[in-house]
């Protein structure tokens, strides 16, 4: 797996980031910016986990449909065919 790790800051390169915020919004907007920063991460962290939920439920439902003995029920084998179903040649009149 590919490591990440260079997209991590360290302690400086955060301190920097929030020298230059506080310069760039005020005392006064810095909490609300952090508030609402807060909040989307917690949104777009949500409608992730839903994502990945919504691909584990369907997944599951396709194991038990494809686990379902009523599907081999729907389609019985053919008296002139294979047990798979697929009916033999019939052979054409003109030949013997």
């Amino acid at each position: 797996m590919l490591e990440l790790a260079f997209l991590s800051p360290s302690p400086m390169e955060l301190a920097v980031i929030a020298v230059i915020a506080l310069l760039v919004l005020g005392p006064s907007r810095l909490p609300d910016a952090a508030r609402s920063l807060g909040k989307g991460m917690r949104e777009m962290r949500n409608s992730f986990q839903g994502l990945t939920d919504g691909d584990e439920d369907r997944d599951r439902h396709l194991e038990e449909d494809n686990e379902d003995p009523a599907d081999d029920a729907e389609f019985p084998a053919d008296a002139a065919g294979d047990e798979d179903g697929v009916a033999a040649p019939a052979a054409s009149p003109g030949r013997s």
